[in-house]
């Protein structure tokens, strides 16, 4: 499944070199969206998530997708 992630510009090089690490709850937010969300960075990567454990709630599931755990970088791809 293809799911995307907002990031500052200034931060691809990082991602890029040592994937997309999770937050201090162990978390990568992640969306199905292109192009709704604004105010979340300025670059978008696409990531596939092959086998990655995946969780969205209900009343957000349109926008906002939970990964547990770090993504690495041959998952991810700069659009």
């Amino acid at each position: 499944m293809k799911l995307y992630h907002y990031t500052d510009e200034s931060n691809i090089a990082s991602i890029l070199s040592g994937g997309l690490r999770p937050n201090k709850m162990g978390v990568v937010y992640l969306t199905p969206c292109i192009n709704k969300l604004k105010g979340f960075g300025n670059a978008l990567l696409e990531v596939e998530t092959g086998d990655i454990k995946l969780t969205c709630f209900e009343d957000c599931e349109d926008w906002e997708v939970l990964c547990w755990g770090q993504i690495a970088t041959e998952h991810i791809r700069v659009i």
